[in-house]
């Protein structure tokens, strides 16, 4: 017995050491597998430099969303409630959570005694603004799990209806975007749907013939919204996050596009009798959600910028059902418009392609430096709460001409919360447009511009039909020519400051602003002061 007891001793020393190799070996697959994960999701691209420079201000708002039982978005918006040239705040609430209006007022938002109507369960997922009585007085649209709320602005109190849209049973609408698609004056509304919470069977599914319906309206005056979206061909079903309306080859008239989930981004050119043609693109498979829209190169043309589910995961992971020879596209695109609705994707060549879990997105010159910026809310909040997935600060590319780089870091305005959209407006009337970033299931921060010695002049239209897809094209001294659009929706389920702010050089002057409405109706005014609020009325 003696004699055997030695082999054994061994062969049991060799167990253990392969045992603990084995272990050895998983753990550094492990480890390896981590890193790579997170040499996956790093940023590539530093902060950049920049004269742009914000101040955190108060913003009591924390947002509370069931991620369980309802759709992970939420909506906001600027609007000017009382017509005294501000913008107040709008941020909708969660499930069983009031939406909440907030004034800027001695430094900080503070809420006002507003309330808005809504079914005792029911997320506020989008929010729009729009004079769409032509009263004088801005309304607002919500979006939500229970439908399209129509809120009256009356004195800057609010009269609360939902709509009797006579949605498709299966749809949860997620936003809402306004446009005069046959120009007489009345402001017609795309509804960006979405399956509802209960019937979703997955967040990759790329096949046709799954998800929600959305929808156009034509307003036909008197509160009466008629379905046109068969009539028009733009009628599918397919998850969708956002339609907007924008004039994309300057022919003054109101065009869609669209940014759905796992789909490709659409685009569609308004024929002037009620009708869309499809305009191709350069998108393949991918999660475009937010879209922002602006000249970022000064030609006069619009360009598209489009979020995207970015570097936060690897492509095998993300392409769901897609089949082995479709191509999948992870990144942001950027979309320049080349004229003659043809467009060409830029956003490798000015670095603005490889970015985080992506939602809104924004085009506004926060520096007014001339060139419009770009900014992108970020992260997932069904992410799991650990280190595993990397948190992105929300994005402020900078534009520097040939190429955008982020300084939300550098300009003291990061964001690394679950964001949806960035809201911007010149909430305390400076001339320097404020950022928010209203954020889900957490409260959504605010920044105050620190401005700088850059020059400015302010357009500002009715938020009116009348004033939908208008053209502003600004002239200064240094041979600068720069063109914004008045427009809706931009971000996701979210709207924007209606003030046009043009930046330049504190050296320079503005020899003419030209105004061009889709009516065809022109306004120009030469030689406007530095710093002026210039307001204009189609005729």
């Amino acid at each position: 017995m003696a004699a055997n007891s030695k082999p054994k001793k061994k062969l049991g020393v060799l167990m253990w050491c392969t045992l603990v190799m084995g272990i050895g070996v998983i753990i550094f697959l492990i480890l390896s597998a981590f890193g790579a994960l997170r040499f996956w999701q790093a940023e590539k691209t530093p902060q950049g430099d920049t004269d742009l420079s914000f101040t955190a201000i108060n913003l009591p708002f924390t947002h509370e969303a069931d991620l369980v039982n309802s759709l992970p978005f939420l909506g906001s918006a600027a609007i000017d409630i009382n017509n005294d040239g501000r913008d107040e705040l709008f941020l909708g609430g969660g499930d069983t959570q009031a939406d909440k209006i907030f004034e800027f007022r001695n430094g900080a938002f503070k809420p006002l005694p507003l309330t808005f109507a809504k079914d005792s369960v029911d997320a506020t997922h989008g929010a729009a603004t729009m004079d769409i009585d032509n009263d004088g007085d801005t309304d607002l649209f919500t979006a939500r799990e229970s439908g399209v709320w129509f809120h009256e602005n009356k004195g800057g109190q609010f009269s609360s209806v939902k709509l009797p849209l006579n949605l498709a049973e299966n749809t949860t609408p997620l936003s809402i975007g306004f446009g005069d698609i046959n120009k007489d004056g009345l402001a017609d509304m795309y509804v960006a749907g979405y399956i509802k919470i209960e019937l979703v069977e997955g967040e990759t599914i790329f096949s046709d013939n799954y998800g929600g319906y959305s929808y156009l309206f034509l307003n036909e005056g008197n509160g009466n919204w008629r379905d046109i979206s068969k009539q028009a061909g733009i009628w599918r079903q397919h998850n969708t996050f956002l339609g907007l309306f924008a004039d994309l080859d300057n022919d003054r008239d109101s065009d869609l596009i669209i940014a759905q989930d796992t789909g490709r981004v659409e685009m569609y050119s308004n024929n002037g009798d009620l009708t869309f043609t499809p305009i191709e693109n350069p998108s393949e498979y991918s999660y475009p959600m937010g879209v922002a829209v602006g000249d970022y190169d000064n030609d006069g043309l619009v360009d598209l910028y489009f979020s995207n589910v970015g570097y936060t995961l690897p492509p095998a992971v993300l392409r769901g059902d897609l089949k082995k020879g479709d191509v999948f596209n992870p990144s942001y695109m950027l979309f320049h418009n080349d004229g003659d609705l043809k467009f060409s994707d830029t956003s490798e060549e000015m670095n603005a392609a490889r970015y985080g879990f992506g939602w809104g997105t924004v085009m506004a010159d926060m520096n007014l430096d001339g060139r419009e910026d770009m900014l992108a809310a970020q992260n997932y909040a069904r992410f799991p709460a650990n280190d595993l997935l990397q948190n992105y600060p929300g994005k402020i590319l900078q534009n520097y001409g040939d190429s955008f780089k982020p300084v939300e870091k550098t300009a003291n305005a990061e964001n690394r919360l679950f964001g949806i959209a960035p809201i911007v407006s010149d909430f305390n009337g400076d001339g320097w447009p404020d950022l928010v970033w209203a954020n889900l299931d957490g409260e959504s921060l605010a920044y105050l511009n620190d401005g700088g010695d850059r020059n400015f002049v302010k357009v500002r239209l009715p938020n009116q039909a009348s004033s939908l897809g208008a053209r502003v094209k600004v002239t200064t001294s240094n041979g600068l020519i720069q063109t914004k659009q008045f427009l809706t929706s931009q971000g996701l389920g979210s709207d924007q400051g209606r003030d046009l702010i043009f930046g330049f050089d504190q050296n320079a002057t503005v020899l003419s602003v030209s105004i061009i409405f889709q009516t065809g109706d022109t306004q120009t005014i030469e030689a406007p002061a530095n710093g002026s609020l210039i307001t204009a009325t189609a005729q």
